[in-house]
């Protein structure tokens, strides 16, 4: 997840007046990122000493580089260490940044998960009427404790499905529980064959995820199609499932869609 500009010291509205202000007056800006993380996740593991995600500039201009870990905005609060905190990274060089476990309770029988943030800080400029931007990215951290059992890849198969009734009994929800003890990241939904698409979203262990479900008036059976987001960000096949209705998810076993020629795939 790559976050808008973030800039210290500065609030929305001051941002935007300071926008709008470079634009009449001919101000140039910059605002994309030129800091690469290796990897859109992190994960560390409780008997791992630490873990890494290498970063690289690909651009012009020498940056320092923030790096911290929170477990939400405004939450800096947590028992994860990022070295270097702040270094400088040259163009074209690499730098790697390392995630340790520091003192501190977290859960044990289940996957936690906070934000790795990176945020690249451009040199003073030299020249005038340049307004710079501090871009911040901020991609998933996972600390998985030793004793969990199962494996993360097979979460998204024992997740349970459900289709109930809406707020005071109108229309549909789609809903959605995570019995087990990893996160399961959807990249996105697809109900009915593009009757209705869902945006990615994240269910957390043993927590659920609710859905409206717009084009239905009443409950009924659905047809889901999804993928979901591996240990490096891959994009696992396209699986799906038929959804039955009941006041209560239960457990639906996911099909494979397997493509065929034409660009269409098997039903």
């Amino acid at each position: 997840m790559r976050e808008r500009p973030d800039i210290p010291m500065c609030n929305k509205q001051r941002f935007f007046g300071a926008l709008g202000a470079a634009l009449v007056l001919g101000f140039s800006f910059q605002a994309d990122a030129a800091v690469a993380l290796s990897g859109t996740r992190v994960v560390l593991g409780e008997k791992e000493r630490e873990a890494s995600i290498p970063m690289r500039n690909t651009g012009g201009a020498t940056y320092v580089i923030q790096a911290w870990v929170d477990a939400g905005e405004g939450r800096n609060n947590v028992p994860l260490l990022v070295t270097p905190p702040l270094s400088r990274l040259d163009p074209g060089k690499e730098n790697i940044l390392r995630i340790m476990r520091m003192p501190g309770e977290l859960p044990g029988d289940r996957e936690s998960v906070f934000w790795l943030n990176v945020k690249e800080i451009p040199e003073k400029a030299q020249e005038e009427n340049v307004l710079q931007i501090a871009v911040r990215t901020r991609i998933k951290l996972f600390y998985r404790p030793a004793a969990l059992v199962g494996q993360p890849l097979e979460a998204r198969r024992q997740l349970q499905w459900g289709v109930g009734p809406g707020l005071q009994g109108q229309g549909a929800v789609l809903k959605i529980r995570n019995p087990t003890v990893y996160h399961v990241t959807f990249t996105g939904l697809n109900v009915n064959a593009g009757q209705q698409k869902i945006s990615a979203a994240m269910v957390e262990p043993f927590g659920d995820l609710s859905f409206p479900l717009d084009a239905l008036k009443s409950p009924q059976p659905v047809e889901v199609r999804f993928t979901t987001l591996n240990d490096y960000g891959s994009e696992t096949p396209e699986e799906r499932v038929r959804v039955p209705v009941g006041t209560e998810p239960v457990a639906v076993t996911p099909e494979p869609v397997e493509a065929i020629p034409g660009g269409d795939v098997s039903r």
